[in-house]
């Protein structure tokens, strides 16, 4: 029997006996966007637990490495956590620091912890360490050490 034009399926190709349809091109879009959703949804968290908040910055919690000469300070790059909006929105486009460095060098901007005497640093652009301090109680930076050193 023929498809009527009505229909909102069109024949493709007879396969065995049976006849394989094509989806209207209204289904396939809303298919299309509702697997376009889905992959967003997973980067987000991908970027979600891979750059973690702590206060002002955000921090790479993939990149952590053991300074070199140290056994106790860790090391990662951070990236401000607000900037200023750019041309679509609200939107913000945070700078990231390059990853993944071959090298094992510092990255320019570095969080550091120091799990033996807990203590923090903050390197910035320039390259300029600030000072070693111990986080003020219930601040971003306690809790970037605790998380730090409990699960790094």
């Amino acid at each position: 029997m023929p498809l009527s034009p009505a229909r909102s399926l069109r024949p493709l190709a007879l396969v065995g006996l049976g006849l394989l349809t094509l989806a209207p091109p209204a289904a396939r879009a809303q298919d299309d966007e509702t697997q376009l959703r889905q992959r967003l949804v997973e980067r987000q968290q991908e970027i979600a637990q891979r750059w973690r908040r702590f206060g002002d910055i955000e921090v790479d919690w993939e990149q952590w490495t053991l300074l070199k000469g140290h056994d106790d300070v860790w090391v990662a790059p951070w990236r401000r956590a607000i900037t200023r909006p750019m041309s679509i929105g609200a939107l913000s486009w945070p700078e990231a620091p390059p990853t993944k460095d071959k090298s094992n060098a510092i990255p320019e901007r570095a969080v550091a912890v120091d799990c033996g005497t807990l203590t923090v640093n903050r390197k910035r652009a320039g390259g300029h360490w600030g000072e070693w301090r111990v986080p003020q109680a219930d601040s971003p930076a306690e809790t970037l050490l605790i998380e730090a050193c409990t699960r790094i």
